[in-house]
């Protein structure tokens, strides 16, 4: 079980840093620079917008 758990905690740590690998298994990724939060795709990344077209902002 504390194999389990680690290796599932290692695995979430690492999408943080690697996005387009996370975007390969999940489909896609979402990460944030400088305050906006983007889409992050195997192919790309491209802007998150928010239901009302504004841009998705982020911390």
């Amino acid at each position: 079980m504390k194999k389990l758990l680690l290796f599932s905690s290692l695995f979430l740590i690492g999408c943080g840093s690697i996005s387009r690998g996370c975007a390969k298994y999940f489909g896609s990724d979402e990460i944030c620079i400088d305050g906006v939060k983007y889409i992050q795709f195997t192919s790309g990344a491209s802007v998150k917008y928010n239901k009302d077209g504004s841009i998705a902002t982020c911390k």
